[in-house]
């Protein structure tokens, strides 16, 4: 840490201030890690209401992977438009357009009559939600000290798990007094919240675009759209290693993640609610694991490095929890550990892949390069993996395509170049 860093470490910690701490706006980084939050507990919902899903509905566990797959397809196409709106409109009044979107799409899910209706719901819901993620990385990113970025990243990506985790304490007990539709009717407290996070970002003049620089816009205008430009001859490797990174890990986590409460009840033999108490317990001790992964990567080893180390020994708690757990309280520490690791590896890649680029084009590099492979990802793999479970089982098939979906992204990432945490980036 050289003097500049060592000064600000002491500043901070003399007035003992989060947002000191960490060099960034409270109002705007408090707003996205609460909206993060919100998001992820309203998509979790169908993750837990799958089981009763199955029952009512009497369909194969493929017919889920269908439904996860064109809502996944959607996200993808969505959030490629989100990053560019976010760009040219600014990023605050897209952000609250869709937050309140996805929760209205969500909580009609509960009220759906067949199939149909609900993989319509499932899909603008989760699209919706997706679009989302460049928009809440790039504000972090581009209101962080750049020595701190990577932390507040990686406390913004608690999202994940804090979502998960307040979805169930609110599911399991609605599971078994009133069944799953009313897991989805969650999603409505979300709307009314919607306006004060209105009111905050308006605050902060994130309803509008910022003025955009004549220097960057000559460039632009030289060598094209920012599309082009993150395919142009500085940017292509990153750019297509990235993608091939957020696919192969978005396979591995959608494959995974929203199929195990049906895992715990089908092949563990849970109930529904302990099923959601169980992941949900188990997502809130993960989040110690995005910490440090965010911790580490700011100043012990560099990001990629870190995305690498997780991913695979979180390969390795997962063939833990499918092989070696024998017991409930050790279903809940292997896959605790597997999701602190596998998971939260997710701390430290959005904000990788957000220094490689210039602020200019920031916003579509993480929708292009980031949420939208990961939402193709998450489109494919849940529509194998039911096919491969119904083949070998449960514990043959995540030991065969997750575990080897996190591998292959290990070594997607170490394509990318192994840049220093906290540069900044020149337009």
């Amino acid at each position: 840490m050289d003097r500049e860093d060592q000064d600000i470490c002491a500043k901070a910690t003399a007035r003992g201030n989060l947002a000191d701490i960490l060099g960034v706006r409270p109002g705007i980084f408090l707003t996205c890690l609460f909206v993060w939050t919100l998001s992820n507990m309203d998509q979790s919902l169908f993750g837990y209401a799958i089981p009763g899903i199955l029952q009512e509905f009497d369909v194969p566990l493929t017919t889920i992977g269908t439904i996860l797959t064109v809502s996944f397809l959607f996200s993808a196409v969505l959030i490629t438009f989100s990053g560019v709106a976010a760009d040219r409109f600014g990023r605050g009044g897209v952000l609250v357009l869709l937050l309140v979107s996805s929760a209205v799409a969500v909580g009609a899910q509960g009220l759906v009559g067949g199939i149909l209706m609900l993989t319509i719901m499932r899909a603008l819901g989760f699209g919706f939600s997706g679009g989302l993620s460049p928009i809440t990385n790039a504000l972090v990113v581009e209101n962080s000290h750049p020595r701190f970025r990577g932390v507040a990243m990686g406390i913004l990506q608690c999202g994940y798990p804090l979502g998960w985790l307040i979805a169930s304490l609110l599911a399991a007990p609605l599971i078994e007094s009133h069944g799953w539709r009313w897991v989805c009717f969650i999603a409505f407290l979300v709307v009314p919240l919607v306006i004060p996070i209105y009111f905050i970002l308006k605050h902060y003049g994130m309803l509008t675009a910022a003025p955009p620089d004549s220097a960057i816009l000559a460039k632009s205008s030289e060598k094209g759209s920012s599309m082009s430009l993150l395919f142009s001859p500085k940017f292509r490797r990153s750019t297509w290693a990235s993608i091939a990174m957020f696919f192969l890990f978005g396979g591995a986590y959608a494959g995974s993640a929203f199929f195990f409460p049906t895992y715990f009840t089908q092949a563990k033999g849970y109930t529904q609610a302990d099923a959601a108490w169980t992941v949900g317990l188990s997502n809130g001790i993960a989040v110690f694991g995005y910490l440090m992964a965010a911790l580490v990567g700011e100043f012990f080893m560099t990001r990629r490095n870190v995305f690498v180390v997780w991913s695979l020994a979180g390969a390795a708690a997962l063939l833990g929890l499918l092989w070696l757990s024998d017991s409930r309280t050790s279903d809940v520490l292997w896959y605790g550990g597997m999701a602190a690791l596998f998971f939260g590896s997710q701390a430290v890649v959005a904000v990788f892949v957000a220094e490689l680029y210039p602020t200019s084009i920031r916003a579509t590099a993480l929708a292009v390069c980031a949420s939208a492979p990961l939402s193709l990802g998450f489109a494919v793999f849940p529509l194998v993996v039911p096919y491969v479970i119904d083949a070998v089982g449960w514990t043959m098939g995540f030991s065969v395509v997750i575990a080897t979906l996190l591998v292959a992204s290990a070594i997607a990432a170490m394509m990318i170049p192994n840049r220093a945490s906290g540069l900044e980036i020149a337009e």
